[in-house]
């Protein structure tokens, strides 16, 4: 009504009421915004059909904020077109990312591999990636814990993937280290091997970085 909807940003995405007069009780009335793909196109939608034109963003997708060399989410348009890996393909490559020039390395896998192939945007989920979109814990649910799935389907939180995941050496905490970066259409995850369990897998900061 009035062309205005209710939004509200997080520090990892931001949540929607698009349609506010379709059913309340449906597990997509309230959904998480395709910040990523807004981010690194600039088309910044404002309606169902409607875009404004933007610059994409010039925001590290992960680690400190003052790395001058990590990339950005328009630095990620660049790879939008990496071919989709094999499953079961080991991830070696590296992104290195100087002067806004992107160039590729190797480096050991550290055990990732490509997972899951999507057809509906043609890129293969990563291994930890995969596991922690299917992962199971404890839900609140009926007035009892239980164990069940924490996502009603693997792609509700974080959309589809646009790139494939790539290492990169990314500065966290003033400290250099190789992190597992995949970004999908609402999410960018990210794999830091060095991390206590439980923390190895984490989404970026997209909403605080779009807002």
């Amino acid at each position: 009504p009035g062309g205005t909807r209710a939004v509200q940003y997080f520090d990892k995405s931001r949540m929607e009421v698009t349609h506010p007069d379709s059913d309340p009780g449906s597990e997509w009335y309230i959904t998480n915004g395709l910040l990523v793909v807004e981010l690194v196109t600039g088309h910044m939608q404002v309606g169902d059909t409607m875009f404004e034109e933007r610059e994409p963003a010039q925001i590290n997708v992960a680690g400190d904020p003052d790395d001058p060399d990590a990339i950005t989410y328009a630095g990620l348009a660049d790879i939008l077109d990496q071919p989709a890996r094999e499953a079961g393909e080991p991830i070696d490559d590296i992104l290195l990312w100087r002067d806004g020039t992107l160039t590729w390395g190797e480096t050991p896998s550290n055990g990732a591999t490509a997972a899951h192939y999507v057809p509906e945007s043609g890129h293969t989920v990563a291994t930890p990636f995969w596991e922690f979109m299917n992962s199971t814990g404890d839900v609140y649910e009926a007035g009892q814990f239980t164990q069940a799935a924490l996502f009603p389907n693997a792609f509700y939180a974080t959309g589809f993937p646009i790139t494939e995941a790539n290492w990169a050496l990314v500065k966290v905490a003033g400290e250099f280290q190789h992190v597992l970066i995949q970004c999908f259409e609402r999410r960018c995850l990210t794999y830091t091997p060095g991390n206590p369990v439980g923390w190895q897998v984490e989404a970026g900061n997209v909403g605080q970085h779009y807002y």
